[in-house]
């Protein structure tokens, strides 16, 4: 907001006979802030048990499709079974964000999202934050046969049980062909898929979004958001 005086006077306008006092117009700038556009969202509020396959996400009008695994609320969060599984929404496009709270359970875990998977959970983008190396945060590339994209290691230090109990999670898969995890608002991963890999997964065969877990039925997530 920029305000620009017009007219200006210092003395007292009554001293002044006709003249009158300044006159003050505010000009707006319009600007933008960068912000995301949020295009779905889910708090996962509901009755202890509910199966999520199927319903709808509380903003966005998405529906909820469970891939390889059951997918239910516990206390106000999204849980799943012990398996490599999947809680996804389409994002109507390849070039998305999606940001969850991640809830560890215990000391052993590996807990996550995921991007650009196609409708069969055949191929798709992970990151995931697990126990080992003392804390690790690793991108992962799926098509019949798991490729390590990146990695970063010793996040914590201590016995696990003195780690944070929750973080916030964000994966962006980008217009430029990058992804980009952060941690708690840190960048901590920037990685630029191939050419081949944008082949693979940038087109609209891989435009699903969302939870990703990996044999970890003690985890949950919450605050889910997916961003344009």
């Amino acid at each position: 907001m920029f305000l620009t005086v017009t007219g200006a006077t210092f003395a007292d306008a009554a001293a002044l006979g006709g003249v009158t006092s300044a006159v003050l117009s505010a000009l707006s700038q319009p600007s933008t802030t960068g912000a995301p556009t949020v295009v779905a969202w889910e708090n996962f509020n509901g009755t202890t048990g509910t199966n999520l396959n199927g319903t709808t996400t509380d903003g966005g009008a998405r529906t909820w499709t469970a891939v390889r695994g059951t997918w239910t609320i516990q206390g106000n969060r999204a849980d799943t079974n012990s398996a490599d599984v999947a809680l996804v929404i389409n994002g109507g496009s390849w070039n998305r964000a999606v940001e969850a709270t991640l809830f560890r359970g215990g000391t052993a875990f590996d807990i996550g999202l995921t991007a650009n998977m196609n409708a069969a959970g055949t191929q798709f983008l992970s990151a995931e934050l697990t126990s080992a190396s003392n804390g690790s945060l690793e991108v992962w590339r799926y098509n019949g046969g798991w490729t390590l994209l990146a990695s970063v290691t010793n996040l914590y230090s201590g016995p696990a049980a003195g780690w944070p109990t929750s973080t916030t999670m964000r994966l962006e898969s980008t217009a430029a062909g990058q992804l980009r995890v952060f941690l708690d608002g840190t960048l901590r991963i920037t990685h630029t898929l191939s050419a081949g890999d944008q082949t693979t997964y940038k087109n609209a065969t891989h435009q699903l979004f969302g939870l990703y877990a990996y044999f970890d039925g003690n985890s949950r997530w919450d605050d889910f958001h997916l961003d344009a």
